[in-house]
C-alpha cells in the first residue's frame, strides 16, 4: 500500500511539473478585440481599386439616370433571391426622389462583416457628394455590401445615406 501512495504522489508531482514547465514555455495568448480582428481582414486582391471604382461608377450611372433595371441588376443572385425587382424599384425611386443624384464619390475603406462557409462578406464605404437639390445635405455615404468567394464576387446590398 505504501508503494502505491508513493507512486501516486510521484505522478502528481510529475504532472504538476510538466504543466508548469510547458505552460511557461508557451507564448501568452493575446486578447484580440473585434476591431483588431476586423483590421486584419482587408479586401482580397480580387477586389482591386479598378473593381471598386467600376462598382461605384456603375451605381452612379444607373442612379443618376434613374435606371431601376440597371440598379437591380447590380445585385448578385443571393440578393435577388431576397428582394424582388418591384421592391428594389420602390426603394430606389424613394432614394432618387430625395437625393436626386450622386455628383461624385471615392472609396474610403472596407469593413469585414462575416464568414459564411467559404464566402467572406465585406462592406465597401464610399464618401459621396450629392446633388445640391438633396433634401438632407450634400455629403453622403454609400455602403455596398459584397460577398467574395475565391475570385468571384457579388453585391449583396446597397445603402445610400446623406450626412
Amino acid at each position: 500500500m505504501k508503494f502505491m501512495q508513493v507512486l501516486i504522489v510521484f505522478l502528481l508531482i510529475a504532472n504538476l511539473t510538466a504543466t508548469v514547465w510547458f505552460g511557461m514555455k508557451q507564448k501568452p495568448t493575446q486578447n484580440v478585440n473585434q476591431n483588431e480582428k476586423t483590421a486584419k481582414h482587408e479586401l482580397p486582391k480580387t477586389i482591386t481599386p479598378v473593381i471598386r471604382k467600376l462598382i461605384l461608377n456603375e451605381f452612379v450611372a444607373a442612379f443618376n439616370s434613374a435606371d431601376y433595371e440597371a440598379l437591380y441588376n447590380l445585385f448578385g443572385p443571393v440578393a435577388k433571391a431576397q428582394i424582388s425587382k418591384e421592391q428594389s424599384d420602390d426603394e430606389f425611386k424613394k432614394l432618387v426622389k430625395f437625393m436626386h443624384s450622386v455628383e461624385r464619390g471615392a472609396y474610403t475603406h472596407s469593413e469585414f462583416l462575416d464568414y459564411r462557409g467559404n464566402t467572406t462578406i465585406y462592406t465597401m464605404n464610399y464618401s459621396v457628394k450629392l446633388s445640391d437639390k438633396c433634401e438632407f445635405g450634400t455629403n453622403g455615404i454609400l455602403k455596398i455590401t459584397i460577398a467574395v468567394q475565391g475570385t468571384e464576387y457579388q453585391i449583396y446590398g446597397i445603402h445610400l445615406n446623406a450626412e
